[in-house]
C-alpha cells in the first residue's frame, strides 16, 4: 500500500487507516528502533518505542501534507530511539560497550536515497529471518542485530550454547539461497 493510499484511507476510515498505517509501517520503524537501541535496551524497550513512535505518528501526522509518511516515520523513529538510547545513558541503564553518541546524527544531510534503500534491504532481509520461524530467528537476530555470543543467547531462550550454535549454522545455511533468490549477499 502506498503513502497514498494510507493517507487517503486515513482520512475517510481513520480506523481502517491506521491499521494499514500500522500493517504496514511496524517492521519499518522496529527495524530503525532495533539498530538504535543495540546497546540501550533490550526487545522490550524496542517493541514500546515503536509503538510509541506509530501512536506519535497516528496522533501527529497531517495527512494532507505533501511530505513522504515513510519518511517521517523514518525520522521519528530516529530521533525517539536517540532520546531513549541517551536517557538510558543518563541513568546508567547501557547494556553494552556502544557508546550512544556513536549513533548517526540526523540532521547530518546523509544520502536518503542510500537511508531508504538500506532499510528496504533491512526490512526484506527481517522478513527472510522471520520466516525461519522460532527459536531460529530468535537466534539470528539475537547474534547480528544485538550481537550476542551463543552463552548470551542460550540464557535467553533457554538453550544449550552447542545447540545455539548448531541451530545458527542450520538456519543461515537455510537462509543463504532465499536471499540469494532476491540477490541479497551478506
Amino acid at each position: 500500500m502506498t503513502d497514498g493510499e494510507i493517507k487517503k484511507l486515513i482520512r475517510t476510515s481513520p480506523d481502517e487507516g491506521y491499521r494499514a498505517l500500522f500493517d504496514e509501517y511496524w517492521q519499518y520503524a522496529y527495524t530503525i528502533v532495533c539498530q538504535l537501541l543495540r546497546g540501550c535496551g533490550g526487545l522490550r524497550a524496542a517493541e514500546e518505542c515503536t509503538s510509541d513512535i506509530l501512536s506519535d505518528v497516528m496522533l501527529n501526522y497531517d495527512t494532507s501534507h505533501e511530505g513522504s509518511l515513510k519518511a517521517y516515520i523514518g525520522t521519528t523513529a530516529r530521533r525517539r530511539a536517540i532520546d531513549i538510547c541517551r536517557s538510558a545513558k543518563k541513568t546508567d541503564k547501557v547494556t553494552s560497550s556502544l557508546d550512544c553518541e556513536e549513533f548517526p546524527d540526523i540532521s547530518s544531510g546523509e544520502d536518503i536515497a542510500s537511508d531508504a534503500e538500506r532499510s528496504e534491504l533491512t526490512r526484506l532481509l527481517i522478513e527472510q529471518i522471520n520466516a525461519l520461524g522460532e527459536p531460529d530467528s530468535v537466534i539470528i537476530v539475537q547474534k547480528y542485530f544485538f550481537e550476542r555470543n551463543s552463552i548470551e543467547i542460550g540464557r535467553i531462550i533457554g538453550m544449550n550454547p552447542i545447540t545455539v550454535r548448531n541451530r545458527l549454522s542450520r538456519a543461515l545455511k537455510r537462509l543463504k539461497p532465499v536471499l540469494e533468490k532476491l540477490d541479497i549477499t551478506l
